[in-house]
């Protein structure tokens, strides 16, 4: 059954929103009447519910007891036509500017507003301008965060063409408007000649060099970042690993080191990847044990046929379905983090071994989803959870909480102030 009542985050929403559109008041949306408690507080649908409208932000307004009550179930247009009809049978002036007629334009439906069309290339530089003053540089992920109320990125496009020309028109460096076939290669070369090597984590703007695909589009003679450092810088590179080279760098750093993890697994440590070392030896703890190393239990890297098995074992000749990530990982014998090593992804995994999830991750969530998720959460008397537990419990990611918020902790701890203050 759909719910006619407002959650408490889309009540907080519309508090909010009245509250700066008033100058840090309540108003009544219709007749601007000024409104000092909860108590006096009438959210309403401004399409009827009734009608088919749904109970989220933007259909949600404020109205004191009287609007309410005259309003009843019509539709709201049709209300302040009538209420105006009234006005000029008893002789008023409509000309004149009333609070109601200031309040129409942001009550109207959205095709009757202002079109967003209309924003003009100097309101939308003193906007931008405003935001790089306050962060110091602006990206395009900027733009589709709600919190930095920044226009549509199509207005980049529209006045500078791309991100690229726009932060150059406000003097923001950007290191890739700069880069060529020269520039590439002596940025490249400087480093090496300071660090005495490069690796591919070390193309980043951390280090003032381009990307390994900005690389790649203006040298196409190179396949990738081994032959970079082979045919362009010079460097040594080891060639492909065999057993007995996988075996001689594993017992050189247990000499050195004392122990081999999967983690050291590198090839800045000179030694071969996960990936090499389960090609040979199926696992990290017979690779441990073949280079003298201690065995790590925790760290045995499982094999894919191991995970096979364990499958097949896990459904036996029953339907290969389950209901969601969670519950399957209650029962199945290897962790999440060990699925994501050998697969990528837990979605993947489903993929090769044809299991179907009913109740699958959700994939986007809008900004009142979010806080109705994370106020029933916190109504419930929950803490806040850590980050990398937020999708197992049903929460929205960290990063999907950024989308909206400028810290992902922020609207938990927003609705705990809420409900203190309410003594829920």
């Amino acid at each position: 059954m759909v719910n006619r009542d407002f959650s408490d985050s889309v009540k907080l929403n519309v508090i909010t929103e009245n509250l700066k559109k008033n100058n840090g008041d309540i108003r009544c949306s219709i007749c601007g009447a000024k409104l000092s408690s909860i108590g006096e507080c009438h959210f309403d649908h401004i399409f009827p519910f009734a009608k088919g409208g749904k109970s989220t932000a933007d259909n949600c307004q404020i109205l004191c007891v009287n609007c309410n009550l005259k309003k009843s179930n019509k539709e709201l247009n049709d209300f302040l036509l009538e209420e105006k009809a009234k006005k000029f049978l008893a002789g008023e002036n409509l000309k004149e500017t009333t609070q109601i007629e200031n309040s129409d334009t942001d009550i109207l439906p959205e095709n009757t507003r202002e079109s967003p069309e209309d924003m003009t290339k100097e309101e939308f530089d003193r906007i931008i301008a405003s935001f790089i003053s306050r962060k110091g540089n602006i990206h395009k992920v900027d733009f589709g965060r709600e919190y930095n109320h920044l226009p549509s990125i199509h207005y980049v496009r529209k006045y500078y063409g791309d991100l690229r020309t726009l932060k150059k028109a406000f003097d923001i460096e950007d290191l890739s408007s700069d880069w060529n076939r020269e520039t590439i290669r002596t940025a490249l070369e400087e480093f090496v000649e300071k660090n005495g090597d490069i690796f591919q984590k070390d193309l980043s703007k951390r280090n003032r060099l381009p990307s390994l695909p900005c690389v790649l589009r203006y040298f196409p003679e190179y396949k990738n970042f081994t032959d970079i450092k082979k045919n362009m810088l010079g460097l040594t590179v080891r060639k492909n690993w065999d057993m007995e080279s996988v075996i001689q760098a594993g017992k050189n750093y247990v000499n050195r080191y004392g122990k081999i993890t999967e983690s050291s697994l590198r090839a800045e440590n000179n030694l071969p990847t996960t990936r090499i070392v389960y090609n040979y030896f199926g696992s990290l703890a017979a690779y441990q044990q073949a280079v003298g190393a201690p065995v790590s239990q925790k760290n045995e890297f499982i094999s894919e046929k191991a995970i096979e098995n364990a499958v097949n074992h896990f459904f036996g000749e029953k339907e290969r379905v389950v209901v969601t990530m969670k519950q399957f990982f209650e029962s199945f014998p290897y962790s999440p983090s060990t699925i994501h090593k050998r697969f990528g992804s837990f979605a993947l995994f489903c993929q090769k071994y044809d299991i179907t999830v009913k109740q699958s991750k959700k994939a986007k969530y809008s900004k009142q989803e979010v806080d109705d998720a994370i106020a029933k959460w916190v109504k419930a008397g929950k803490k806040i959870p850590p980050a990398k537990e937020l999708s197992k419990l049903g929460l929205p990611s960290t990063s999907v909480i950024l989308k909206y918020y400028e810290d992902w902790k922020e609207p938990f701890i927003l609705y705990q102030k809420l409900y203190d203050k309410l003594n829920v």
